[in-house]
């Protein structure tokens, strides 16, 4: 009787988990969203104990851009992620990916999509970039929900100074992310912070002082904290405009997922996988794969780990299966624009006896 109790009592939690307001769960009727980002870090080291020797001498350079559209009847995501060993600053290993598509959604708001894209990828081994165009089918949509995310950090914000003595309803909660996300429609910043103010004491029964409005203020003006969710399915059939190898051009075949997703206002997770190849995939195929996020330490600090590998079947049985990995750790410190990174990065290429570690310290900038 006990342990059903208990049993019951779980189930009910996760049943309130599950019906809990979420950041994913706004839709704005329009997304744009650009980000883009450079790191770089070098170490160099010469012993005197070891004369003609230069110890360390190594670094690496790394970039990210992401830029996506989304309105009810047509969209497109361009993604690139680069990271580029260096030793001597000579490059010495590189791992690259980037992918354009477009959808055209037949039915308004629907999930439903076809698509015309590119993808393209190069790693450490190949002779040159290998480059897919394809088109074909798929579902999913994406939103920018940075308007919930502040919402929920103008509720935190609003319990911290003690301006409101119960977090706010889901209905208040939509409404001021549907404000936010209305903001070009207000002719002054003071007309959208009016609004919030009353939405906020018309069911908090409070009235909010001037510091409580001034930290609404600075939340809705704040940048950099954009947030998106979503998903995406879609397979096609092309042509295979470069091989890594040099091989002859097929006709290719390709699937991708992506995701995006933001359990709270501090954090954000991106994902994306494609695999393609002639017809018979099981013989000559290519398998890219990223997986990116970020959490917000503070207003000043943000953790980040992100991870790509790729995977290269050639046709040719003479050439061996190459796979590439990146991964990488880092807290990055916000100084007058420029991000501070503390990183631990790992890599592996085919034949290494294991992972390689590069503990550094860098400095990185958000050029959008």
């Amino acid at each position: 009787m006990k342990k059903m109790g208990i049993l019951l009592s779980l189930l009910f939690l996760v049943g309130i988990a599950a019906n809990a307001l979420s950041v994913c769960d706004y839709s704005a009727p329009e997304t744009a969203l650009t980000d883009a980002r450079l790191s770089f870090g070098y170490r160099y080291y010469d012993d005197a104990n070891t004369p003609g020797v230069v110890d360390v001498n190594s670094g690496r350079f790394g970039a990210d851009y992401y830029q996506l559209y989304d309105s009810p009847n047509y969209g497109f995501t361009i993604g690139a992620y680069g990271e580029l060993e260096l030793n001597a600053f000579v490059p010495t290993g590189w791992l690259a990916q980037g992918a354009a598509t477009f959808r055209y959604y037949p039915f308004t708001d629907g999930l439903f999509f076809a698509f015309g894209g590119l993808q393209s990828s190069m790693a450490t081994g190949q002779l040159r970039p290998g480059v897919d165009v394809l088109m074909g089918a798929g579902l999913g949509r994406f939103s920018d929900v940075t308007p919930m995310a502040k919402s929920f950090a103008i509720e935190d914000e609003l319990l911290d100074l003690d301006a409101i003595s119960n977090p706010l309803t889901d209905d208040v909660l939509l409404a001021i992310a549907g404000a936010i996300g209305r903001w070009a429609e207000y002719e002054e910043l003071q007309d959208l912070v009016s609004e919030i103010e009353a939405l906020i004491e018309g069911v908090a029964g409070v009235e909010l002082d001037a510091r409580a409005l001034l930290g609404i203020e600075e939340i809705i003006l704040m940048s950099g904290d954009e947030r998106r969710c979503g998903w995406a399915l879609q397979a096609g059939v092309g042509y295979e405009i470069l091989d890594p190898y040099a091989g002859a051009q097929n006709i290719v075949v390709g699937i991708s997922a992506d995701a995006a997703f933001a359990m709270g206002p501090s954090d954000q997770l991106v994902f994306h996988a494609s695999y393609s190849g002639p017809f018979d995939l099981m013989t000559e195929n290519t398998l890219n794969a990223s997986l990116g996020y970020e959490y917000e330490l503070s207003a000043e600090s943000t953790l980040i780990l992100d991870y790509a590998m790729q995977r290269v079947n050639p046709a040719d049985p003479a050439l061996a299966i190459n796979v590439s990995h990146a991964a990488g750790i880092a807290v990055g410190f916000d100084i007058a624009g420029i991000d501070i990174l503390l990183e631990v990065a790992l890599t592996r290429e085919t034949g290494d006896l294991g992972w390689s570690f590069d503990i550094s310290v860098s400095a990185a900038m958000d050029l959008l």
